[in-house]
């Protein structure tokens, strides 16, 4: 079974994760298939992947599934 995120209510801009993490809170984070963080540019190579910045689940941006967790991400404000 496939597991995945869910939008808020009436906003299919905002997210909330499985663990109940919302944009205003924790937020969430462009990364790498590892679930670290990384810049979204032309070039880096990113593949449309966010982490959560709260229980570091790995999203689809596209398909709001869950395809990795990392509960330690390295984030570049680090």
């Amino acid at each position: 079974m496939t597991t995945k995120i869910q939008h808020e209510a009436g906003n299919q801009e905002a997210w909330i994760c499985i663990c109940k993490n919302t944009p205003s809170e924790d937020g969430f984070y462009p990364c790498n298939e590892n679930g670290d963080e990384v810049e979204p540019t032309k070039g880096s190579g990113w593949k449309n992947l966010y982490v959560c910045n709260s229980c570091g689940r790995i999203i689809n941006m596209h398909t709001l599934e869950v395809v990795g967790q990392n509960p330690h991400p390295k984030m570049l404000s680090q």
